[in-house]
């Protein structure tokens, strides 16, 4: 008998180990929600607003180190997760869209039909890898097979794909002809070589990539055999422990930081991009720099590399493993890293008597275990977290980073905790940020998500305030109907 195309979708999804899905049904993918109704071996979230679907399906993605799927509907419903899959393109995180769209025989033709939009593929062209739009039975689970593929091809990211409503009902061919596909590698390994193992004192940088490719251990058996200090990126906080002594944490803060980044003559960047917003704007200034990344997108951009390795990172980092020898001056490279380590404790109490910010990050690093999730939003508190909450474990402190979305925490940790249910997951997020998705506490309730939430409510949308007393000197004061003009006043409540 044959499947349905709904039937196909699910099928195959199961075929690449879906367990759970996200979303929020609607007449054009019903069909698809009763085939997820009689497949129970896939968990379906009822969420209460598209956009946090996504997160939810994206926070998955991160914590799970799998795929994250968020089904939506046509339209409006297809436009309400654009924001939260730019935010999952700029995080590399691995998910899957699956919208539906009008009955084929109407597409483009500008009848009218309910949620109709033209080229409604194409609002994805910009925040995902690749769209599949998916127009006959024929091409239905081959598309589906591809578009996975597609997700876990190379850099990981969001892949979109688009189904007609009456595809999902019709009968489709449940057959996919495969072709492995092998990741290339190209760049002057041997120049790579030559310069970590001519330098005077190596530094690595680990980003974003490094951390969904699972690099912690490759990274921290290189940095030893280089004696070479690391530091992140904000997505790549915790992929060596920053309680270890080769950690130097967040490589935008200044102080003891820099001091270490500007003693260093060679710079070996992995899996990061080297954004302006993490590094370079911070006023970092790196040494001859050797690039090692998936692709050639963000190479040369802030950063002038003299060296660039393109293609899978994990090959290109296990042969400087087999090749790379100690250094000779290794153990005054570890000495001199021991000291610095002892340099930024100290600075880093010194900065704990001094601000309340870190009391609260300090209190919450005390109570939760080394495999916690911290998931933390752009909120005032959230960024002093990014430079000083200690990340101990590689996807321990989860951020929204890639487009600087606010409203992202809540929804996050929702789905790292039913990616991670062992183990605690904590959301950090403004009052501005939570009333973004409040909403999603009646789906916590609902499939029983146990997270925990640090609301820091100070009554405004913080940091914009910050700036608009820095750059404008005052704060405007919001009208409140019942008692004249509100003055807001800061307070932190946990």
């Amino acid at each position: 008998m044959s499947k349905t195309g709904a039937e196909a979708i699910l099928n195959r999804l199961q075929t690449w180990g879906v367990e759970t899905v996200f979303g929020i049904p609607s007449i054009h993918n019903l069909p698809l929600y009763e085939a997820l109704r009689k497949t129970p071996a896939i968990r379906h979230i009822l969420c209460r607003q598209e956009t946090m679907a996504a997160h939810m399906a994206d926070g998955y993605a991160r914590a799970g180190h799998r795929l994250g799927v968020v089904i939506t509907s046509t339209g409006p419903g297809t436009g309400y997760v654009l924001p939260a899959v730019q935010e999952a393109w700029g995080s590399s995180s691995p998910m899957l869209i699956i919208t539906t769209n009008i009955p084929g025989n109407k597409i483009e033709k500008g009848t009218g039909a309910l949620h109709e939009l033209d080229h409604q593929h194409r609002l994805f062209d910009a925040v995902t890898k690749e769209r599949f739009a998916v127009r006959s039975p024929e091409e239905l689970v081959s598309s589906v097979h591809a578009s996975i593929r597609t997700v876990f091809s190379g850099r990981p990211g969001p892949v979109y794909l688009e189904i007609p409503t009456d595809l999902l009902r019709k009968p489709a061919p449940d057959r996919v002809e495969d072709t492995p596909r092998t990741e290339r590698v190209s760049g002057d390994m041997e120049n790579a070589l030559s310069l970590l193992e001519t330098a005077r004192q190596p530094l690595v940088i680990a980003g974003t990539d490094a951390v969904r490719a699972r690099l912690s251990d490759d990274i921290t058996a290189l940095a030893e055999t280089l004696g070479a200090p690391v530091i992140t990126s904000i997505g790549g906080k915790g992929i060596v422990p920053e309680d270890q002594w080769l950690s130097f944490g967040n490589g935008a803060r200044r102080g003891v930081v820099r001091d270490v980044v500007d003693a260093c003559d060679v710079a070996l960047a992995v899996g990061t991009r080297l954004r302006d917003v993490d590094l370079k704007r911070r006023g970092l200034k790196l040494p001859r720099l050797i690039h090692m990344d998936w692709d050639e997108r963000w190479v040369q951009r802030n950063f002038p590399a003299e060296v660039v390795l393109t293609g899978d990172i994990t090959r290109h980092l296990e042969a400087l493993l087999t090749r790379l020898v100690p250094a000779p001056s290794l153990k005054a490279r570890q000495d001199w890293l021991r000291d610095r380590k002892a340099r930024y404790e100290t600075e880093r109490r010194a900065i704990s008597e001094a601000r309340r910010e870190l009391h609260y990050l300090n209190g919450i690093r005390r109570v939760l275990p080394r495999d916690s999730v911290l998931v933390a939003d752009n909120t005032l508190l959230g960024y002093w977290a990014e430079y000083f909450y200690p990340a101990l474990h590689p996807g321990s402190f989860m951020g929204a980073k890639g487009s600087s979305i606010i409203g992202f925490s809540l929804a996050g940790a929702m789905g790292a905790k039913l990616a991670c249910p062992e183990i605690p997951v904590v959301a950090l997020i403004g009052d501005g940020g939570f009333l973004y998705g409040a909403q999603e506490l009646a789906t916590c309730v609902r499939h029983g998500i146990a997270v925990t939430v640090i609301v820091v409510n100070d009554h405004r949308f913080g940091i914009i305030g910050h700036l608009q007393k820095t750059y404008y000197g005052g704060i405007p004061r919001m009208r409140s109907s019942q008692s004249g003009f509100y003055r807001p006043r800061p307070v932190f409540r946990s």
